[in-house]
């Protein structure tokens, strides 16, 4: 651990360090990938904090339900509203559904529009077991027999993708169409692959700017920076507890969520999904465009971003190439220079390419 980290203000715990800031996956910590996770914001003197927010308040379009999927287990189910077929969005391994906030609601002039938080994760549930895909996908039969839904269109982004690959083998019954959102990799032989096993995905740590207070509000601007534009400081109070003046506490999420999550997912044959399927794919390109904050890394974190980007180009390459062999009736999306969270840095090509997509005039 960098030194920098070791002289982090005690008051934070050595393993709520290790588990808070954001779970940014760069590249997808959710996808088993390069997971970015963050150290605990760094605890400036009392005299550099902000003086008391006012109360913050979710200004979000949408109703928050708490549904019940198993004795004792609840999950939080959002709905932005809409009249029409159900479509279901599905938040990566570090993520609640609110991370949607921004980007759902542009879907509800023609879809009724949902998103469900998985157990151990935010204001779900977090029982001591049920992280293993099998699960998971039960949980989300059971939001949808709640709701009263015989078959929804699911959206994914990154470890969702684990989620809608054994539900859509195993409970094809209930999907109407599959939209992958930088989240259509085979996620069992992504966590075999040699350049994961060889620690080559590792992520340089960015430098805590300045002016962090440690409060909401620099942890979102954080988000925002390194995942994409209208990162939803919801989703960051979601995932995280912060006091009365807005500052840090602790995580919210079970403890090893992500470790529970990897250990639990299982081999999915994808030449068992048979619903329509769109993959989109993001492309960055360039080192510079994969780390933004590439031009403040030293040396030594440079060198940690061009091992992590050739490995991860070259291992992502080979799964997106593997994806559509297996799932021949899957449409591929490119979009170029675009980050992991692709629905913030490329919102209207994603949208564009889901509406064209989804549209009942494109089905068969």
């Amino acid at each position: 651990m960098s030194n920098r980290i070791e002289n982090i203000t005690n008051r934070i715990d050595t393993h709520s360090r290790r588990e808070a800031r954001i779970t940014l996956q760069i590249w997808v910590r959710g996808v088993a990938l390069a997971a970015l996770l963050v150290c605990g914001g760094e605890v400036r003197a009392q005299a550099a904090i902000a003086p008391p927010f006012p109360a913050w308040r979710d200004t979000a379009q949408h109703r928050v339900r708490s549904v019940r999927v198993e004795p004792g287990v609840t999950l939080e189910v959002l709905e932005w509203g809409g009249t029409g077929s159900p479509l279901i969005f599905l938040a990566g391994s570090g993520n609640a559904a609110h991370v949607f906030d921004g980007f759902a609601p542009r879907f509800t002039s023609r879809f009724r529009v949902l998103g469900v938080t998985r157990r151990g994760t935010g204001a779900s549930s977090h029982p001591a077991a049920g992280y293993d895909s099998a699960t998971l996908a039960r949980d989300l039969i059971a939001v949808l027999d709640a709701l009263g839904v015989r078959r929804a269109s699911f959206a994914a982004h990154s470890f969702g993708g684990s989620e809608l690959h054994y539900l859509a083998a195993h409970h094809h019954e209930r999907v109407e169409q599959l939209v992958y959102l930088d989240a259509a990799y085979d996620y069992h032989a992504l966590m075999a692959s040699p350049e994961n096993r060889s620690g080559q995905l590792q992520t340089p740590e960015p430098p805590i700017p300045a002016y962090d207070d440690n409060t909401a509000r620099s942890w979102t601007l954080f988000a925002e920076r390194v995942s994409g534009p209208g990162y939803p400081e919801a989703e960051v109070r979601a995932m995280y507890a912060f006091d009365t003046a807005g500052r840090y506490q602790r995580p919210v999420n079970i403890d090893s969520l992500q470790a529970r999550l990897d250990r639990g997912t299982a081999p999915v044959d994808l030449r068992q999904i048979s619903a329509p399927t769109l993959a989109i794919y993001a492309i960055p390109g360039a080192v510079e465009t994969m780390f933004p904050y590439w031009a403040v890394l030293d040396s030594v974190g440079r060198e940690r971003a061009v091992q992590s980007h050739t490995a991860v180009t070259a291992l992502l390459s080979r799964l997106r190439a593997q994806f559509p062999r297996e799932v021949p009736q899957a449409r591929v999306v490119v979009i170029p220079g675009a980050r992991h969270y692709v629905f913030l840095t490329h919102p209207g090509e994603v949208e564009h390419a889901m509406l064209e997509f989804l549209s009942p005039a494109a089905r068969p």
